[in-house]
């Protein structure tokens, strides 16, 4: 079956961590894993891919990369590889091409394949229910505005706040209720693994942090730890 990997986002900086990106690389059964970039979110896909490429030197594994102009070989490309990688941008345009192109038909064909479904920031929001979308948002005096609601293509049952450090990003809090799922934020250079019914955390920055919310128990926010498991049978749909 199919395991998630929903990475915040990653800290702007000139040289991006990869230790996330190498423990998922562990976790295939392959000695060199295959990963496909897809980086639809964004208008210059060329441009995400070099950056991507240079996150990933150094580590072992066959990069490749599909463009919107190859769309059509889609599911060609992801039987022949280990990790799905789809990158950060416009939550809403990302989601709007999956679902033109039928490309959520294709991933649930697919979900009981020995896969990694990953995704970076609007790319882990692809895969979940409903998520937070920044793609309206503005910045006036110190303050961000107009933070939506995202629906993702409800692969999980879930949804999840990337960038969640963000101070105003604390409106999330509140608007989940709406939605009665199992939600988590997630603050850049940290990742949730969600594995069968249990989930857990990994970090490339241990001063951030996941945090989860719990629907069952008025939304409480815990703080989730890097080393520990979880279970939870309401995470996939």
């Amino acid at each position: 079956m199919a395991i998630y990997a929903l990475m915040g986002g990653k800290v702007n900086r000139d040289n991006l961590r990869n230790q996330i990106e190498a423990r998922l690389l562990k976790m295939t059964s392959s000695a060199c894993p295959r990963v496909l970039f897809c980086p639809f979110a964004v208008k210059d896909e060329k441009k995400a891919y070099l950056k991507f490429e240079a996150m990933m030197k150094g580590l072992d594994c066959q990069l490749s990369v599909i463009y919107k102009d190859d769309i059509k070989s889609f599911e060609e490309s992801l039987l022949n590889t280990d990790i799905l990688y789809v990158g950060g941008g416009v939550s809403d345009d990302l989601i709007s091409i999956f679902k033109e192109f039928h490309l959520d038909d294709i991933l649930r064909k697919y979900e009981n394949r020995n896969i990694i479904y990953a995704g970076q920031s609007a790319g882990a929001m692809l895969y979940c229910k409903v998520s937070m979308g920044d793609k309206y948002m503005y910045v006036d005096n110190n303050h961000t505005y107009n933070y939506k609601m995202v629906d993702g293509l409800g692969l999980l049952n879930i949804s999840i706040c990337p960038h969640y450090q963000r101070e105003d990003l604390v409106l999330y809090n509140d608007e989940i209720k709406e939605y009665k799922v199992n939600s988590f934020g997630l603050e850049e250079d940290t990742c949730l693994i969600i594995d069968e019914n249990s989930f857990y955390v990994l970090k490339d920055d241990l001063e951030r942090s996941v945090y989860y919310f719990n629907p069952e128990k008025d939304y409480l926010m815990i703080p989730l730890y890097e080393g520990e498991k979880y279970e939870n049978k309401n995470i996939r749909s």
